[in-house]
């Protein structure tokens, strides 16, 4: 049986570099800041789809990263999807969409925009992955594959941070809902 290790950074996904809760403008990053941030995020994506589809013997360790769960994850982080996958995610009540940063990192105009649509991405993409293995029937992923691919969108130090904000919080504020989590909102299931 393959036991879980902790993954890499680059294979984490990358921390804000401030709060991203109410209590901001909506522009929370400087444009450098942001533009920053985004390449990280940027690269952190790149360095996973190179992994999961080279087959990188890190990947290899992580247990229940089965071939469904890393077909799923491709899919998660591919920047078009084709009908069949629109149509997969319109009927999945998660809000869920493409990878949204498709164009050059250079041709991008509001860095803060685009940060905060990845941020919303990857809050719908938690948020399915926390629930869409508990229906009756059988679920389209099991609850050791949706963790398996959780592993790529944690932070590598996830603890004190809220899972879908990624902001850091008191223990007693951590729940999205003590601390009105500003990606909540756009993902809850429908």
């Amino acid at each position: 049986m393959k036991r879980s290790k902790a993954l890499p950074e680059n294979l984490c996904f990358p921390v804000p570099p401030a709060r991203i809760d109410g209590t901001l403008t909506e522009a929370p990053f400087l444009p450098d800041v942001a533009a920053e941030y985004l390449t990280e995020i940027q690269r952190w994506r790149d360095d996973v789809m190179a992994s999961v589809t080279a087959g990188d013997p890190i990947i290899d360790r992580i247990e229940n990263l089965t071939p469904r769960a890393r077909s799923r994850l491709r899919t998660l982080l591919d920047t078009k999807w084709d009908v069949r996958t629109r149509g997969w995610a319109a009927t999945s009540n998660y809000d869920l969409n493409p990878y949204p940063v498709a164009r050059p990192l250079s041709q991008i105009f509001e860095p803060m925009k685009a940060v905060l649509e990845v941020l919303h991405w990857r809050a719908a993409v938690v948020n399915y992955l926390t629930d869409v293995w508990d229906v009756l029937g059988k679920p389209e992923l099991e609850m050791g594959e949706c963790a398996a691919i959780g592993e790529f969108m944690r932070p590598a130090r996830l603890a004190g941070r809220c899972v879908y904000c990624l902001t850091e919080f008191s223990f007693d504020h951590l729940d999205p809902e003590d601390h009105g989590c500003v990606m909540v909102g756009p993902v809850g299931a429908r």
